[in-house]
């Protein structure tokens, strides 16, 4: 019997009949024999459901497994294109799922109870089918079993008709194996051959169903050769090229191949050399590509070239934060990673990076790596620069590392060992003052600078350095220079000073580092050096003044040349100005020479005091003679070279005339300069003389008192009780120390020597005497000790040394008395010599007023003009005794000052000029020339009563010195600066001068005249009270009222030149007498404070004051020069990087 004869149309009956009721649960539960046939029908539903389970599973499954192996083999063989590949995959796919639904989801959702494929009528239908004895019967009790309810008599029916089913097994009707046996065959078959295809030749269906699988991949035919790809990796990355490197194998290869992808094809290139080898480069990938490879109509399988994103430095910066002490704020330097910073700086990274998951910084030397950390999506590293090294950035991801190496240079400047240079110069005049200066160099600055020094007596003496702070100036750069005085080191002559110069950097990381100069010494010459070099300054000096003097009188002979011939010329030709032009130029080298010489003398002064401190009165004679040395150089007559230097760069022709007065100004200027050049050299012979003898007097009483030292110290070490070495080795140092003492003696004996050349120079004048005689004695008593002691005769040795000291002692006493007895003489001599020539000064004064008022009492045509004129020659030659005789006197007294001699030249001059005026019978000119003449006269006498006053006070007090300290002493008297006593006699007479004027009721030329004479009178008061001003002032005296002020002598000079003015204009008023009134009052003021002064400076002390050092003049360049060049460096910008700091102080370097 055939249950299903069609499957699958019984199938769909069976879903569509569905029961919509079923039995009362009330109602089978009163029939239970009911309720046993329900159970047996539910047995037989759920076997159906599993019938129909297996015989879908079996049906799905040959008919999946015959597809399945269709599908294979077409593409297999057939290589079908991809969207025919790709329907029959969904095709396929859609066949299972549909036969998964349709035979074997159903009933396994009927079987679990999901669903309900059978009702109990449509089950009872096919139960009465199968079991012929049941038919309909078991169909209608269902049908009766909901009226049973309320019909007892069906229910009783249904219960009798239910138990007729008794004993019957619905479910067997079912026959699971026999139904599903036929379909196994449908199955069976297509596995068989699914597996004999797989064990025998698998790639069928690897290959088949793989190009199923892959249905949008195109796949060919396989070739006769084989595509093999030789990179590791198809890998590349983004914004990166890839070369893409092919080989092809086989029996039969193509002769070229291509490459597909994105729609293109591309033919690749062979390589060089190799038939087989191909390669393809893709320029800047972007995205993931796919390609196939082509060749000879055959192409290969897809491939899949991936790109991915390699790690890459975007942006970086990097700050820089530098050690505290260079004061220099921090940095940020972006996209640059080679750094040069100073050793000690904090360097910190920060890195922008894309698809970076670790940055490190990798250095080398020694190799260590330091991990960044990410810090607001930037990667940060820091790290403390110490020393130059490489470093390298390294990026890396899950896919590479970064593709170029990132690599840079650090380098760290180490804080430099500071420089430092040292150039000394010493004072040239005193040796007591050091100038050191020297040049500072380091690459950010100083903390120190420092002089260290000590002083040594002899070659094994040695003591610690002592130091010295010097100042120093901010920048990594400069110059220093100290003035080092030598005073307080209480040097001896021979002592050594070594030092050096120290300097420390300002070094925060290593701490400072100190460099320092070469030892430099500084030597103080002995005794014996120094006075060799003041003997052979002293000859400079005397030379020079004797060299000036003859070139002196040399021009005054050529000025008085010229000035004959322009009495026969009109003019001046080429030849006569090309002489003049060439005394200009003499006159200018001579100048220069006497400046020369004039430092060179104060140069020798103060190295004298420094070897043996002079007198007060020798340091007097020293400084009249630095005055006259000053006076030398006239700016009045280097006014008159002025105005003929003007007169012959003119272009027209100079009246012969106004040559002539000018040629005979300067004539006369000579003239006078060649008297007080002779005057200063023999003053100068005259103080040296007197200094060398003060000198030796000093040195013998010195060696006699050591002399009677050494002979006690000869007397103990004879009583020594020490014996022995000890006591030779006393005795050796006995001998040498006679020795040095006999060494000094001779020095004595050389100095006496020299003062009897001196002296002989001065024409004996001084009357120096050797004293041969006394120094035998003492050299016999010297060499006698000298010869006890090597004999160990101590006792006799000693009463030699004793003789000897004595002997010197009187040779002191001697000399000392001599130089007394002579000064004495010569003093009183001096004075004697000036109150001659005063008094024949006045003499001539009086005649020459005398004869003024005759003159103007003559006519010119009265005989008596010409005796008058005879008289005047006579008061002339007169004059010309008194000029010589004060000449001869000024040459030895040093209070007559250098404008005295300059007021008796003027006074010849105006001499000279009345005789010729007398000669042109011109009575007006001659009279007023006689007027200053004798103006000239009376200013003469005034100074030479005050030197005269002078004279005889110095006389007194030396008296008065004698007598009071019974015994030889240095004189105490400080002369009153010349000028200060007689100045305001001076000005009383010229102001009677000008209110008898004012009286007299003179008028016309004759009254210009006079007006002319005191105007020049006042004119001259007024210049001397301004050298006085000017002498005081470099005396060191106070300025009080030599200043600009109320009752000064500045208002004073302003009065002064207010009267020359009213003069000079013919304004004769009482306000002008009254003025001059006031100005008498006022200088009488000023006198009597300068007296004050006077007085006190009598307490100072006897040495002369110290003067500012004299340095080189190449010190003086040194020290602009570094001046300048610090000025400079202080202007550099201080954003220069070191290097060029360094350069630029290199630079300073080579222009010095």
């Amino acid at each position: 019997m055939r249950i299903f004869p069609q499957p699958g149309k019984a199938f769909l009956h069976l879903v569509k009949k569905e029961s919509v009721s079923d039995t009362n649960a009330t109602t089978t539960t009163r029939l239970p024999a009911l309720q046993q046939v329900l159970g047996q029908l539910d047995a037989f539903k759920r076997k159906f459901y599993l019938n129909l389970l297996v015989r879908g599973v079996l049906v799905a499954g040959g008919l999946l497994l015959t597809l399945f192996l269709v599908l294979s083999l077409l593409e297999y063989f057939l290589y079908l294109p991809t969207w025919v590949r790709g329907g029959l995959l969904f095709g396929f796919l859609g066949l299972v799922v549909y036969t998964f639904l349709h035979w074997i989801w159903k009933p396994l959702a009927a079987l679990t109870n999901l669903r309900r494929l059978l009702s109990d009528e449509q089950a009872a239908q096919r139960v009465g089918e199968l079991f012929p004895q049941v038919q309909d019967k078991l169909l209608n009790a269902l049908q009766l079993q909901g009226q049973a309810r309320e019909n007892a008599l069906i229910a009783a029916s249904l219960e009798q008709r239910a138990a007729q089913f008794t004993g019957l097994e619905f479910s067997e009707g079912i026959k699971i194996k026999e139904q599903s046996r036929p379909l196994w065959k449908y199955v069976a078959v297509p596995a068989a051959i699914v597996l004999g295809v797989l064990l025998v030749y698998p790639s069928l269906f690897v290959q088949g169903t793989g190009r199923i699988l892959n249905y949008r991949r195109a796949y060919s035919p396989p070739a006769p050769f084989e595509f093999i790809i030789e990179n590791k990796k198809l890998q590349a990355f983004r914004n990166e090229d890839f070369k893409l490197q092919v080989r092809i194998e086989g029996k039969a290869l193509p002769n070229e191949i291509s490459i597909r992808y994105n729609g293109r094809e591309r033919r690749l290139t062979k390589e060089p050399g190799s038939s087989n080898r191909y390669s393809y480069q893709f320029q800047q990938l972007q995205n993931n590509t796919e390609f196939q490879l082509a060749g000879a109509g055959f192409t290969s399988d897809d491939y899949d070239l991936t790109v991915r994103a390699r790690p890459d430095l975007r942006d970086f910066a990097v700050h820089v934060t530098y050690p505290t002490y260079l004061g220099k704020p921090a940095e940020t330097i972006r996209n640059s990673g080679n750094l040069t910073v100073p050793e000690g700086s904090s360097v910190r990274w920060e890195f922008a990076t894309t698809a970076t998951d670790e940055l490190q910084l990798l250095f080398k030397n020694p190799d260590e790596t330091v991990t960044a950390t990410v810090a607001n999506d930037q990667f940060q590293a820091t790290r403390r620069v110490l020393r130059s090294q490489e470093y390298t950035v390294r990026l890396r991801n899950a896919a590479s590392l970064n593709r170029d190496p990132i690599q840079y240079q650090i380098t760290a400047i180490p804080d430099q060992v500071p420089e430092i240079t040292l150039e000394a110069f010493s004072d040239t005049t005193s040796l007591r003052y050091l100038a050191l200066g020297g040049n500072l160099r380091d690459d950010y600055g100083f903390t120190r600078l420092q002089l260290n020094y000590r002083v040594t007596s002899g070659p094994k003496s040695t003591t610690g350095y002592k130091t010295r702070t010097l100042p120093l100036q901010s920048g990594p750069a400069q110059a220093y220079a100290y003035q080092w005085d030598l005073a307080g080191l209480n040097m001896k002559p021979g002592d050594r000073l070594e030092y050096f110069v120290q300097v420390w950097d300002n070094d925060g990381v290593n701490g400072p580092k100190s460099a320092r100069t070469r030892s430099s010494e500084f030597r103080l010459p002995a005794r014996k050096e120094l006075r060799e070099q003041l003997n052979a300054q002293s000859q400079s000096v005397q030379n020079q003044l004797s060299k000036s003097a003859e070139q002196s009188k040399k021009l005054e002979r050529e000025l008085a040349k010229t000035e004959d011939k322009l009495k026969t010329k009109r003019d001046l030709n080429f030849q006569d100005r090309k002489q003049l032009q060439d005394m200009l130029e003499q006159k200018q080298q001579m100048d220069q020479q006497l400046a020369d010489m004039k430092k060179m003398f104060e140069e020798m002064n103060q190295r004298e005091d420094q070897l043996d401190p002079k007198s007060q009165e020798m340091a007097e004679k020293a400084k009249e003679l630095e005055k006259l040395m000053e006076t030398l150089l006239d700016p009045e007559t280097k006014k008159l070279y002025e105005e003929l230097q003007k007169l012959l760069e003119q272009q027209q022709d100079q009246t012969q005339p106004e040559m002539q007065k000018l040629l005979q100004q300067l004539e006369n200027k000579e003239n006078t300069l060649q008297k007080e050049l002779e005057r200063a050299l023999e003053m100068f012979k005259q103080l040296q003389f007197e200094q060398k003898q003060e000198n030796t007097i000093n040195k013998l009483e010195e060696l006699a008192k050591e002399q009677q030292q050494l002979a006690e110290q000869t007397q103990q070490n004879d009583k020594s009780q020490q014996k022995g070495p000890q006591q030779q080795q006393k005795q050796q140092e006995l001998q040498k120390q006679q020795a040095e003492k006999q060494q000094e003696f001779n020095e004595v004996k050389q100095n006496l020597q020299d003062l009897k050349k001196l002296d002989e120079q001065l024409d004996g004048e001084n009357g120096a005497d050797e004293m041969k005689e006394q120094q035998q004695q003492v050299e016999q008593e010297m060499q006698e000790s000298q010869e006890q002691l090597s004999k160990n005769q101590n006792q006799k040795a000693s009463q030699s040394q004793q003789d000897a000291g004595q002997k010197m002692q009187q040779m002191a006493q001697q000399m000392r008395e001599q130089q007394e007895e002579e000064e004495g003489d010569k003093q009183q001599e001096n004075i004697d010599s000036l109150r001659d020539i005063l008094e024949n000064l006045l003499k001539i004064s009086f005649d020459q007023e005398g004869l003024m008022k005759d003159f103007r009492q003559v006519d010119q045509t009265d005989p008596r003009f010409v005796q008058l004129g005879q008289t005047q020659r006579k008061l002339k030659d007169d004059a010309a005794i008194v000029q010589d005789s004060l000449y001869a006197l000024a040459k030895k007294v040093f209070q007559i000052q250098s404008f005295v001699t300059r007021e008796v030249g003027e006074m010849n001059n105006q001499m000279d000029e009345s005789l010729n005026q007398i000669r042109q019978r011109n009575v007006g000119r001659a009279t007023n020339s006689q007027q200053l003449a004798m103006t000239s006269m009376n200013n003469l006498a005034l100074m030479l009563n005050d030197a005269l006053q002078q004279m005889q006070e110095q006389q007194r007090q030396s008296q008065q010195s004698q007598q009071g300290d019974g015994k030889p002493g240095k004189k105490k008297k400080k002369g009153q600066a010349a000028g200060e006593g007689q100045m305001g006699r001076m000005q009383q007479q010229l102001n009677q001068q000008i209110q008898q004027l004012q009286q007299s009721g003179k008028q016309g030329r004759e009254l210009s005249e006079e007006l002319a004479k005191l105007a020049g009178q006042q004119q001259m008061l007024r210049e001397a009270l301004k050298e006085l001003d000017k002498m005081q002032q470099q005396s060191g005296g106070q300025k009080g009222k030599c200043q600009e002020g109320q009752g000064g002598t500045g208002d004073l000079k302003k009065l002064m030149e207010q009267t020359e003015t009213d003069l000079v204009n013919k304004r004769l008023t009482e306000e002008t007498v009254m003025r001059q009134r006031q100005i008498l009052t006022r200088l009488l003021e000023a006198e009597k404070s300068a007296r004050e002064r006077d007085l006190d400076d009598k307490r100072e002390a006897q040495t002369a004051q110290a003067k500012p050092p004299v340095f080189p003049p190449a010190f003086d360049q040194y020290k602009r020069q570094k001046e300048r060049q610090t000025e400079l460096l202080r202007t550099v910008p201080p954003a220069l990087t070191p290097y060029y700091q360094r350069e630029v102080s290199e630079y300073f370097q080579k222009m010095k």
